[in-house]
């Protein structure tokens, strides 16, 4: 797959807009069309630009390999396969909202001091409310 089809997959993955993916990156529409007819290419650091919002490799991006994160690795211990369970259970709304859920937890917890960290929960956080966790990132913090 070369690179204007798969911006334009993964752009209509995200439901995203030729508009709205323009906007994101500082540019009209017009790019991104070009961009997925083939007429224009980003440059480098529009390359990373847009990796970074779709969050893929570049490798994935450019269509050199089908690997999105070749840099993860592949659990499969027992736990990990249970949360596979459940996530391929949830419809595309649920699991928009298990990613902003899993952004919050990891931002609250770098934020916590590691010498908090050995603390029983509440002890240094108040628990989060359904209310806070429904927020878009930037909006709890």
């Amino acid at each position: 797959m070369e690179f204007k089809d798969r911006l334009k997959a993964l752009r209509k993955e995200k439901k995203l807009t030729q508009v709205k993916l323009g906007e994101m990156l500082n540019y009209g529409y017009t790019a991104i069309a070009n961009y997925e007819s083939g007429r224009n290419q980003p440059s480098i650091p529009d390359l990373k630009k847009i990796a970074s919002i779709f969050n893929v490799s570049m490798d994935y991006l450019l269509g050199v390999n089908d690997i999105r994160h070749p840099y993860v690795i592949d659990d499969e211990t027992a736990e990990f396969n249970e949360f596979r369970r459940y996530y391929a259970m949830l419809n595309d709304d649920s699991k928009d909202d298990l990613m902003l859920y899993m952004q919050f937890l990891v931002d609250r917890q770098s934020r916590i001091k590691p010498h908090l960290q050995n603390l029983t929960y509440g002890e240094h956080e108040p628990k989060s409310t359904v209310l806070r966790v429904a927020q878009k990132p930037e909006e709890y913090r």
